[in-house]
């Protein structure tokens, strides 16, 4: 039985502009989903699906046909923690509460 979920709008939105992007670089290229498709080792479904950005369809297959297309260096940025502005924030915040980083004490006894 299929689980059905629902994803933030602006999930959505994105995962169907990636697609989109790798149908322009795909096309540009020229060639078809079914060549796509098979330098992936996927089905024709597959590729469809990430054109179409669908939700289900696994992560690594979009990486793939980035990877195939040339374009897989645009993601490099994607979850890059020295990019994560929340975070960061949030780990110096942390750490002036706690007094800063921990050092381990070199000891002089031989």
């Amino acid at each position: 039985m299929r689980t059905t979920f629902h994803l933030p709008r602006a999930v959505e939105v994105e995962l169907q502009r990636i697609g989109e992007g790798i149908r322009i670089a795909r096309l540009r290229r020229g060639m078809s989903q079914e060549e796509l498709a098979r330098r992936m080792g996927v089905s024709f479904h597959t590729v469809r699906h990430i054109e179409q950005g669908r939700p289900g369809t696994a992560f690594g297959h979009y990486l793939h046909a980035m990877w195939i297309l040339g374009i897989a260096d645009t993601v490099s940025s994607v979850a890059d923690p020295a990019l994560d502005k929340e975070g960061l924030l949030l780990e110096a915040k942390d750490r002036r509460r706690k007094g800063g980083y921990k050092t381990a004490s070199i000891s002089n006894d031989f």
